[in-house]
Order: structure tokens, then sequence, then C-alpha cells
């Protein structure tokens, strides 16, 4: 099993376009607490353009990274966080830029779904 596939079992991550390279986890402090941060890389073809609907074809180009700081459910009683490098693309047909989304969060969101659950769950209990 790769190690990308242990993080992601860790993680309970669904999203199999989410890697990890070898030194991906840190120890780090995150506004003044000790915490793990994971590095990791959202990277795929999509099929249309996000904005416009229109198919993937030439005029989509891949325009860079946008990292997103993701919160996760806590690890060992550390904090934990996954910096997402999200590819970007540029659709020449409208003149507008998108990032690709994933499974793990809502849409704009940086909370993970899973601390969403952790949070809202106890209330129905």
């Amino acid at each position: 099993m790769s190690h990308t596939n242990c993080i992601s079992t860790l993680l309970d991550l669904k999203d199999k376009n989410i890697t990890f390279s070898k030194n991906c986890i840190q120890e780090t402090q995150i506004k003044n607490v000790r915490s793990k941060l994971i590095l990791g890389t959202l990277s795929f073809q999509p099929t249309h353009c996000y904005h416009c609907g229109h198919s993937f074809d030439s005029n989509i180009i891949k325009h860079g990274f946008k990292t997103s700081r993701i919160k996760l459910v806590k690890i060992s009683g550390f904090d934990a966080y996954l910096d997402l490098k999200k590819q970007r693309y540029k659709c020449r047909h409208c003149d507008r830029t998108f990032t690709l989304e994933t499974s793990l969060v809502n849409p704009n969101c940086f909370i993970s779904i899973n601390v969403n659950k952790k949070v809202v769950l106890p209330l129905f209990w």
C-alpha cells in the first residue's frame, strides 16, 4: 500500500484525485497551537468549465495552483490541517478561471465535512 493510500485511509478521504508526497506530514505551530500539517495536491482533468459549461478542450488550460488550508479532525490529540494545492484552470471560451473542487469540503468552505459532522452529530443525541 502506497503512502498516499495510507494517508487517505487514515484521514478517511474518499477523493482519489488527492495525492501526497513522501515527506508530506509536518509538525508546526498554527495559531500558537502545536498542530499536524499534511501537504497534498488535487489535480485532475475536469470534464467542463465550471462557469460556462463548455466541454474540456484545448481552450481550457492549466493556470497554476491555489492552496487551501482545510481543518481536519484531531489526530492523536493534535489539531490537524490539510494544505491542499488545488489545480486552477483558465477557460478561454468565457475568459474566467476556476479551481478544482473536492468532496472533502463544501464549495467555498475550509472546514472538512467530517469536522462538520463531528460538531453537529452530538446536537441530535
